[in-house]
């Protein structure tokens, strides 16, 4: 990002009259993020898009139109429930396991959500609770394994994927949808640990499928994640790879394995009051003086990025209400202008708004609503 980049992107937004904290879009660079996701994907690999990533439907809309998902990954019983609602036919692959009184609201509450949902199975224990549920509902829950594969966070050992599968074949109302293999922490692992937890990582998944012998026809062998869907070790045995941070690439994004993609995803928030010349309280001396600037809110899960040179108070820290940002004598900043921040993620901070601006050739063209954490 240039400086230029950001302040043409404040400008436009104060010309939209915002006035208020805000989450922002651009459309441009989330075209061209996913014309980069779809040359990296692997010949016959289906994208399956992270709804908690991405949690506007306007926006899910805009990127499944430019790459074509085989459904959504979602982790919470409201965003499940409002996807559920909202789009008739979309597969929903769980992200991480839900109580199984959650799923159960879900069930009461779309009769059609046991056809549209892969629920994930973690542990026998879990297997329990799930296969009871589809006794007292009398539906056919397609159940899902979260496979452990490698990274120690949960999930079924390859030798015991076998015995679940089993226990799932001879259940009257379940049905065995699929392995889930989530990777995406392998390439935040220290360099010497990361190629060796690589190869581990593929044969654990690749066990897990092999366990199943030769009825995997039709299931969804899913793995991936944003840092590491395009390396070539997540192939096969997969059907699909899950991705979606990447398309709007938060800071921490930032990866060698991302270099092909453009971050696309700010916060902006009105600049409430400009100090220039700001002593340090108790030190009032020429030299310390620097521009203090206090924004509309704060403590946001971002990074200051405009204006440009600024960055948190070490001497006011961090605040919700009005925080404080140093930076140089020299700004021309005024009460008013707009503020940019780079959020480190996107999940839980574009949709913290309520709303999110869509901007494309440098003009505010939507403003969507976003879907509930």
């Amino acid at each position: 990002m240039t400086a230029e980049y950001l302040e043409n992107l404040a400008q436009a937004l104060r010309d939209h009259g915002v006035d208020r904290p805000v989450a922002v879009v651009d459309l441009d660079r989330v075209e061209a993020n996913c014309d980069a996701a779809r040359a990296g994907l692997g010949h016959g690999l289906q994208a399956r898009l992270v709804a908690k990533s991405l949690p506007c439907l306007p926006l899910l809309d805009h990127i499944r139109a430019r790459i074509p998902a085989s459904g959504l990954m979602s982790f919470s019983e409201p965003m499940l429930s409002a996807l559920l609602a909202a789009e008739p036919d979309t597969d929903h692959l769980l992200g991480k396991p839900l109580p199984v009184t959650a799923a159960r609201r879900i069930l009461e509450t779309h009769p059609d959500a046991a056809r549209r949902v892969q629920w994930l199975i973690d542990t026998p224990q879990r297997l329990d609770a799930y296969l009871s549920l589809a006794a007292d509902s009398d539906q056919t829950l397609r159940l899902s394994l979260e496979i452990d594969v490698g990274l120690h966070r949960g999930g079924l050992t390859a030798d015991q994927v076998a015995g679940v599968a089993a226990r799932i074949a001879d259940h009257a109302h379940a049905a065995l949808s699929g392995v889930m293999g989530y990777e995406v922490h392998l390439a935040k692992l220290p360099r010497p640990l990361r190629r060796r937890a690589r190869r581990a990582s593929a044969k654990a998944f690749g066990q897990a499928v092999a366990a199943l012998g030769q009825g995997t026809q039709g299931l969804c062998l899913n793995t991936g994640g944003s840092l590491t869907f395009q390396d070539p070790a997540t192939r096969a045995p997969a059907t699909e790879v899950a991705f979606g941070s990447v398309l709007v690439k938060p800071s921490d994004f930032d990866h060698a394995s991302t270099k092909a993609f453009l971050p696309a995803l700010f916060l902006a928030t009105p600049i409430l009051k400009v100090m220039p010349h700001n002593p340090v309280p108790g030190i009032d001396l020429p030299g310390l003086r620097r521009t203090n600037l206090a924004i509309s809110g704060g403590h946001y899960l971002a990074s200051p990025v405009w204006p440009d040179g600024f960055g948190y108070s070490g001497v006011f820290g961090r605040s919700s209400n009005q925080e404080v940002w140093v930076g140089p004598k020299t700004t021309k900043a005024q009460p008013g202008d707009i503020a940019l921040l780079r959020p480190s993620q996107s999940e839980a901070v574009l949709n913290q708004f309520g709303t999110v601006l869509a901007l494309r050739q440098g003009r505010v063209v939507a403003e969507w609503a976003c879907l509930p954490n």
